[in-house]
């Protein structure tokens, strides 16, 4: 993923750097900074998995791994959930409700920036707190019994995290399906003609259709497994703990696929045949046009009806009285 997702979100990120700053590039590039951390990090948890059987619980080896892990994977994803719902709440502002004052948050550069700002600091500020309570906690051991042993031993201590995590996921994805229903049934209605108002050309609400069902395609396929493994294993008794285990780890690894999977999809969205050709309109045809029509074919006719007489002079002064 470090190979796939570096490179590619690379590339993304020097393209929306050079491109006008609207609400949706903005809270796109903050995806893809979130996302270039993400992939960072994957180089400390190679080395984990590689050491985390020799490094021993609590030494400041396992810690700084441990806290640039779990910080940016979490970081990066409830970061990933905003901003996201942040870019269907501007895609329904700008169709649906242009003139609302209550969304015009969502629709200026400089709020838009402040409230990307704001998911930053308050999300970093949870996980930092979370991720300060679970090093507090002194396990014996390797640092690999410290990250599977710490929830049993200290389960009511992470319960009200999982909560707060499962709540804040399904309140995103709940608001992210009422603004994206509202938007299509829109477009529905309106049949794209609101799109072309809005500074979209022709075929852009097909266009506008495929981006959300891809968004909440790739949403729901990314984040939903691991917490609905969240929900178990706040329900659970821990009978079998090897397989719970393997079954967090490949929903933690789905959800980081997450950050080589925006980027692909942003370079696709970038293609010519997927853009929704902004400020192409539809030419209608002027109304001069049709008024100078018209004179000119009154005049031909008019010539025609005079060269008439002419021709019949010509023809009379010819025959013989």
């Amino acid at each position: 993923m470090a190979i796939l997702g570096l490179p590619t979100n690379g590339t993304v990120l020097v393209d929306l750097w050079r491109s006008e700053r609207t609400p949706t590039i903005i809270f796109t590039l903050n995806i893809i900074i979130s996302d270039l951390l993400m992939c960072c990090s994957f180089f400390f948890r190679i080395a984990y998995l590689k050491e985390n059987t020799n490094w021993k619980s609590g030494t400041p080896a396992c810690n700084a791994a441990e806290l640039i892990i779990f910080s940016c994977f979490y970081i990066n994803l409830y970061c990933n959930m905003c901003f996201l719902l942040w870019t269907s709440i501007n895609r329904y502002t700008t169709v649906v409700k242009p003139g609302y004052a209550l969304f015009q948050v969502f629709k200026r550069t400089q709020s838009c920036w402040i409230l990307c700002f704001s998911t930053w600091l308050i999300v970093t500020t949870v996980v930092g707190t979370s991720m300060g309570l679970k090093l507090s906690l002194q396990m014996n051991g390797t640092c690999f019994d410290q990250v599977v042993n710490s929830y049993i031993l200290y389960q009511d201590q992470f319960n009200t995290i999982h909560y707060l995590g499962v709540s804040t996921f399904f309140f995103i994805l709940c608001l992210m399906l009422v603004s994206y229903s509202l938007l299509v049934f829109h477009l529905q209605k309106v049949r794209g003609g609101s799109l072309v108002g809005a500074g979209f050309g022709p075929g852009g609400g097909l266009k506008v259709r495929r981006k959300i069902l891809a968004s909440v395609i790739m949403f729901v396929l990314c984040f939903l497994p691991y917490h609905v493994q969240r929900i178990i294993l706040l329900t659970s008794k821990h009978k079998n703990c090897q397989e719970e285990f393997r079954i967090k780890t490949f929903t933690i690894f789905i959800a980081a696929l997450s950050c080589c999977l925006h980027p692909v999809l942003q370079l696709v969205f970038r293609l010519r045949c997927c853009r929704a050709n902004r400020n192409n309109r539809a030419k209608p045809k002027p109304e001069i046009s049709k008024s100078l029509d018209t004179p000119h074919i009154n005049t031909i006719n008019v010539t025609e009806h005079m060269e008439e007489p002419q021709k019949n002079e010509t023809v009379l002064s010819h025959q013989p009285s």
